[in-house]
């Protein structure tokens, strides 16, 4: 038995509006799970986001001796120079050294008059590359504290650890929920389009009695799981792009370290918009395909 385009349209069509309420519940369901899926990816992609620049705000003082020589001191800003992870640095000579303790130590009398200018150890400010990972601080700071004139190395090795796991927990977390919801949206819209079909069930058995295929008679409720895919997608796009614009301010100005640099691009909500249509449409199609399955056996 030939299958038309027409005819494809026409039952999908009409099976639509037969079954206003089931479908409306699919495109519902469909609308939910993708909502939650696409947040969980723009989430993550914030994450990953946020986790760069964090990383581009690492910075590390390397402490002089006071009585450090200047070949000493110029070996020290060449080595950082030649360091791959570190951006930038700036030098504090002895003045400028006395004059950033002065002002840590304003309203402490007795720790800001205990050195003078020429006591003051020089240091280097070290900034970080967004690469820079927890290892590779500490391993900068075992680097430099070996070098000769340097007093110590002030490295914040432990709380980038921290903030990394910190980081990796939450994208886990973002991509685990997805994978748990897309299943469980794929369940839900099985379950709605076998209903529909349930209550078709004698229409299906009559079609099987004049020779249709088993292909004829599940390409049209194929077709009507994807428009169901596409409505429900179209409303989770919706919803994941008035969260991205109306609620991540909030969550952003509310502060805490993972939101902190926390940013969602358009083109990261663009290219979301394309994962949520093609799983909406995938899920649908092979929702209705499977709910199909158990009805054609006759």
């Amino acid at each position: 038995m030939a299958l038309k385009v027409d005819y494809v349209v026409k039952e999908t069509a009409s099976n639509l509006r037969r079954n206003l309420t089931l479908t409306f519940a699919s495109m519902v369901t469909i609308a939910i799970a993708l909502t939650c899926v696409g947040a969980s990816l723009l989430m993550k992609q914030g994450v990953a986001r946020s986790n760069v620049r964090f990383h581009g705000d690492i910075q590390s003082i390397v402490y002089m001796n006071a009585k450090a020589s200047e070949d000493q001191v110029l070996a020290v800003g060449r080595a950082l120079d030649a360091n791959p992870h570190v951006q930038s640095k700036t030098y504090l000579d002895h003045d400028a050294a006395f004059k950033e303790f002065q002002t840590l130590f304003f309203d402490q009398d007795a720790i800001k008059n205990s050195l003078t200018a020429a006591e003051t150890p020089t240091s280097y400010k070290v900034k970080f590359r967004g690469d820079a990972t927890a290892e590779v601080v500490g391993s900068v700071k075992d680097q430099f504290s070996r070098l000769p004139g340097v007093y110590s190395v002030i490295a914040p090795s432990d709380q980038v650890r921290q903030q990394e796991d910190s980081f990796a927990k939450f994208s886990a977390w973002s991509l685990g929920f997805a994978v748990i919801v897309g299943g469980t949206s794929l369940v839900l819209i099985v379950n709605s389009i076998r209903i529909a079909m349930f209550a078709r069930r004698r229409e299906i058995e009559v079609m099987k009695l004049v020779g249709a295929t088993n292909w004829f008679i599940r390409i049209p409720f194929m077709a009507e799981g994807l428009v169901q895919g596409f409505l429900g997608s179209a409303v989770g796009i919706g919803i994941v792009a008035l969260l991205r614009w109306k609620l991540l301010p909030t969550l952003v100005e509310s502060g805490g370290p993972i939101w902190a640099g926390f940013h969602i691009e358009t083109s990261d909500v663009r290219g979301t918009a394309i994962v949520l249509v093609l799983a909406g449409a995938v899920v649908g199609i092979i929702g209705s395909a499977v709910a199909a399955t158990r009805f054609l056996d006759v």
